[in-house]
């Protein structure tokens, strides 16, 4: 399978037209990579792995987490990535936990910029934040009024990681003007090798499409860091490139 894989890139790579898209008036993009790695900051060798992949790439950091300042140290020391923070919030599944520092459906609006405040200090270095969970929140308006307030008054950006279909992310950011992106796909919400590889080239396959790509991965998904290693030079060969989040809001 790892022989057959770029072959498979190959062609997803040439069918198809090639297209441009035109975003927001500004210069158009053409198969541009943005790849998220969520929940780093519980192991360091889970985030080495991806950092040992020599492509632009994006880390969201957990705060308040074991190996939280140590990440973050060895995020900001590898020029190619960069860091945001992984900003926990309520599930629509009570059992689910989504750690320390969270956002909960009983958060006063007031209350969430100091949360957010304590999380940076945690997660330091961060230029942006995406969420961690937080179907719940992301439908809350009054609660993400105050998060992307408190983005735009500290030049922060935020992705939405679209947990929830009904997100209300893009018309508060509308109210507010405020340009906010959205990821396209997950790689592995199945673990297994043949599932992430197949998402993989959807994303690469969107970003033929649709001019870029923004998808999420995991740290601790092995897997995922394989499909991105196994076939990042055959997709810069072809034209492709890979970007840091924060250049979608530049």
């Amino acid at each position: 399978m790892i022989r057959s894989f770029p072959a498979l890139l190959c062609v997803l790579l040439f069918c198809g037209c090639q297209t441009t898209i035109e975003r927001h008036g500004k210069t158009a993009r053409h198969k541009e990579l943005y790849v998220v790695i969520d929940d780093a900051g519980l192991a360091l060798a889970e985030v080495r792995q991806f950092l040992d992949i020599p492509v632009p790439m994006t880390i969201a950091v957990l705060p308040h987490q074991k190996e939280t300042k140590k990440v973050c140290s060895l995020i900001r020391n590898d020029g190619a990535k960069e860091v945001i923070l992984h900003q926990p919030m309520e599930a629509y599944d009570r059992q689910k936990n989504p750690g320390f520092g969270a956002i909960h459906s009983t958060t006063r609006p007031d209350e969430v910029a100091r949360i957010l405040r304590q999380n940076l200090d945690s997660v330091q270095g961060a230029v942006g934040m995406n969420n961690h969970m937080g179907s719940r929140i992301t439908e809350n308006p009054k609660l993400m009024r105050e998060v992307l307030q408190y983005c735009k008054d500290n030049d922060l950006f935020f992705l939405d990681s679209k947990t929830a279909y009904n997100s209300q992310v893009p018309l508060v950011a509308l109210k507010q003007h405020m340009h906010v992106e959205e990821r396209h796909l997950f790689l592995d919400v199945r673990h297994d090798r043949e599932w992430v590889r197949r998402m993989w080239g959807r994303a690469v396959a969107h970003a033929r499409i649709n001019g870029y790509a923004v998808v999420i991965g995991h740290a601790w998904c092995k897997e995922t860091a394989a499909a991105i290693r196994d076939s990042y030079q055959t997709l810069e060969n072809q034209g492709y490139t890979f970007h840091k989040l924060s250049e979608l809001y530049e």
